[in-house]
């Protein structure tokens, strides 16, 4: 239901949360570098993180977050990646186990979106 790419910006952003409350170094997700950097840039433009060092832009730990954790929501992390949600499938139990909580309201929201657009007919559009 949610996008590889918005799920790796999701990732990127736990990374960088991460990163922040230690104030350590480690690795980021792996992710190819072309898709790690576009994501970087859109969560910046999106003002979610901060570029901190200019010397490696294309690295998480080169951002600080800008926003506290629970006031950054997935609207906000969809919008800024430009990604949207996959409603084309029932939602499976992988997704539940992974998505905990997050995944009880997303789960309802892909169902009545799909009840919504089966009352959609060719005629309608």
């Amino acid at each position: 239901m949610i996008t590889p790419k918005a799920q790796a910006a999701i990732a990127l952003l736990h990374d960088i949360y991460y990163l922040s409350s230690l104030d350590a170094k480690m690795e980021s997700t792996r992710l190819p570098e072309n898709i790690r950097e576009e994501l970087l840039g859109k969560l910046c433009a999106a003002g979610l993180i901060a570029l901190t060092d200019k010397e490696k832009p294309q690295e998480a730990p080169s951002y600080k977050p800008t926003k506290e954790p629970k006031d950054i929501s997935l609207l906000d992390i969809l919008e800024a990646t430009e990604e949207h949600l996959n409603c084309n499938h029932p939602t499976t139990e992988e997704f539940y186990s992974r998505y905990g909580k997050a995944a009880q309201k997303l789960g309802v929201v892909n169902h009545m979106t799909r009840l919504y657009m089966q009352d959609i007919k060719l005629f309608d559009l």
